[in-house]
């Protein structure tokens, strides 16, 4: 499989003295779809945070497409061109801009020019309701819109890796399934690896390369997407599914 595009070792995180990550090691590798599942409060949102430098690293190494950031901060890895794209749960587009200002916060890296133009023009072969509605504020947006802008504008400038905080959430069912069919369109058409952290622990799975089953910080279960579930024990715990 080769050498991994990101690796966590041993990452002990947390706020303050608070400390929330105990010991995790994950790999994701070039064109895989990851999921992390576990119970609310398990953590999972925490561990992608302290991968790019939003919460604080108490100890471990972090490495991402051969580079080591451990301990950087979010503006020390986009300053030094690590191609990672990460989109936060709920609140992750800018209301009072237009669709078009989202997206040019995204290519923060490059120049506002023509290549910016192309850029989004590529991204309008994923997105086309973006095309349709450039000009608008994204506070006009529906939930599953504002949800393909966030997406969007972290494909903006081009990355590697993307980390996906729960990404269905807040989403109706028919919507929540049409967000993970394109988080695997990406997978699939960009041969992009995705990190991707979901509530919904058995289809996000079913769409998955692997997984890990996070609880109290610590991973509880590890192993391909047919393995976990097939797992009677997880199954009945983190799937809602029983014997």
């Amino acid at each position: 499989m080769g050498e991994p595009i990101l690796r966590a070792t041993n990452i002990y995180s947390g706020y303050g003295k608070l400390q929330v990550i105990n010991g995790i090691s994950l790999e994701l590798h070039q064109g895989e779809l990851v999921t992390i599942i576990g119970p609310n409060g398990s953590g999972k949102s925490t561990f992608i945070k302290t991968l790019i430098g939003l919460v604080e690293l108490f100890s471990g190494k972090v490495e991402i497409n051969g580079r080591d950031v451990t301990g950087k901060k979010p503006h020390e890895i986009i300053k030094e061109g690590i191609p990672i794209g990460y989109v936060p749960q709920l609140s992750n587009v800018f209301p009072s801009l237009t669709i078009e200002e989202n997206l040019k916060m995204g290519y923060y890296t490059k120049k506002w020019d023509q290549s910016f133009h192309e850029r989004t023009e590529e991204l309008f072969q994923l997105f086309p309701v973006l095309k349709e509605r450039y000009k608008q504020r994204a506070s006009l947006l529906s939930g599953g819109e504002r949800q393909q802008l966030a997406l969007a504008r972290a494909l903006m400038p081009t990355p590697k890796i993307l980390l996906l905080d729960e990404p269905t959430a807040a989403l109706a069912p028919k919507l929540a399934e049409e967000m993970l069919q394109l988080i695997l369109k990406l997978k699939r058409e960009l041969n992009i690896s995705i990190l991707l952290v979901e509530q919904r622990a058995k289809r996000s799975l079913e769409l998955s390369d692997r997984g890990y089953v996070f609880v109290t910080g610590r991973i509880a279960a590890e192993g391909t997407a047919d393995e976990l579930l097939a797992e009677d024990k997880i199954r009945r715990l983190y799937l809602g599914q029983r014997d």
